[in-house]
């Protein structure tokens, strides 16, 4: 087994090298699907570790592998690149330059990340056994890339474990985080059409007011989770649009209402899903509301397969310190669509301790900013627990 101590050093070798390349990815920010110049900048570093990636998988992401030189499984590591339609407000020297948009979650954090990972094993191949497939995938703000890169085989030949890991603010600088099990939420979202009939404000009864018929969904709606959903199961419903109406004075005769449902039971959203549509064909009935709704499933509940997780924390605690791996209290309602390949192969998930003492902030935040020190920490954990995996499986 590879000696922690030499990762450790590597990992502060190139540190300086990881934290430049944060900051230009981090002054040029893309959305998702649109991540060609991130994506070419870090299929270049690949190129100098003599890795040959593939890009446009996915449409935008990369894959690339390192062989081992003995045989063994293949593992995944994977990190997101996209950024948010956020206005920085940092004051950093380097501070976005493209106007509307920012790393704002940390993406250009993760990125980094990996790139430290490939150099360490790069450099380490002849001690590796089996493979190791990078996988920089985009759109995971809008939990689409992770289906878009498994859509273009990514996931083939298939993989023995996978990881995945995210910066986490309120966790200090140093250290990682896990969850025994549930991780985040699962994300469905909704969109609810309702249709009645137009007519003036001053003559109500001449028509069909699917206003009305909204706000009466509204409050239906919001019971599901506090009486058809069990006490103990996570669940939450948001309607955060709605679009209705032309004029003050004209009763609207169409509304429509977008929402999301996120859960910590994966048969919680089916049942949400059931009640829903119950309710707004009722809805419907008693209003005379003609209604339709579209149902879309965004990613499912995030889990960790304890083998896999095992493997991980003990590798952590060898390479950080006991101290430094903390069993996180609660799994977050968010949701991340590293959840469709976990669902598909044994994966283990970390948080990396990004928080900046005396700095007030959260993921999505116009002020959102890491300590350069969760780039080695993240490195040093992936790169010994890729090496533990590895060596584990058969």
């Amino acid at each position: 087994m590879i000696q922690n101590s030499r990762i450790d050093g590597l990992a502060d070798k190139i540190a300086p090298d990881l934290i430049g390349l944060r900051r230009m990815i981090h002054r040029n920010p893309e959305l998702a699907f649109e991540e060609r110049a991130t994506a070419d900048l870090l299929a270049g570093k690949l190129r100098s570790l003599g890795l040959d990636p593939k890009t446009g998988v996915g449409r935008t992401g990369i894959m690339a592998e390192i062989e081992g030189t003995a045989e063994g499984p293949t593992i995944g590591v994977r990190a997101d690149m996209d950024a948010l339609p956020v206005i920085e407000a940092t004051g950093l020297s380097y501070a976005s330059q493209s106007p509307g948009k920012m790393h704002a979650c940390g993406h250009d954090l993760h990125s980094t990340i990996l790139i430290g990972v490939a150099t360490i094993l790069a450099s380490l191949r002849s001690e590796l056994r089996g493979r190791v497939r990078l996988i920089f995938q985009p759109a995971e703000e809008t939990l689409e890339g992770a289906q878009a890169m498994i859509a273009d085989g990514v996931l083939e030949p298939p993989l023995d474990a996978i990881l995945g890991f995210h910066n986490w603010p309120a966790l200090r600088a140093g250290a990682v985080g896990y969850h025994p099990k549930v991780v985040m939420a699962s994300s469905d979202a909704f969109d609810v059409t309702l249709k009645g009939q137009a007519g003036h404000a001053a003559h109500p009864h001449t028509a069909i007011d699917a206003i009305v018929g909204a706000a009466a969904f509204i409050g239906h709606v919001q019971t599901i989770v506090s009486r058809e959903v069990a006490p103990s199961i996570p669940a939450v419903i948001t309607i955060g649009q709605i679009e209705g109406g032309s004029a003050r004075n004209v009763i609207a005769e169409q509304a429509v209402l977008k929402g999301t449902v996120r859960a910590l039971d994966a048969a919680a959203p089916v049942q949400i899903e059931a009640a829903m549509r119950r309710m707004l064909a009722g809805l419907g009935a008693a209003m005379r509301l003609q209604t339709a709704i579209e149902w879309r499933r965004l990613a499912p509940v995030l889990q960790n397969d304890a083998a896999t997780l095992g493997v991980v924390l003990g590798a952590a605690r060898a390479v950080l310190g006991p101290d430094n791996v903390v069993e996180l209290a609660t799994p977050s309602m968010g949701s991340e669509d590293f959840a469709w390949f976990a669902e598909r192969v044994p994966a283990a998930h970390l948080r990396i301790g990004s928080k900046i003492d005396g700095l007030d902030t959260e993921l999505h935040r116009a002020n959102f900013n890491i300590d350069d020190r969760a780039i080695t920490t993240g490195v040093r954990a992936l790169t010994s627990a890729v090496l533990a995996l590895s060596a584990a499986k058969p």
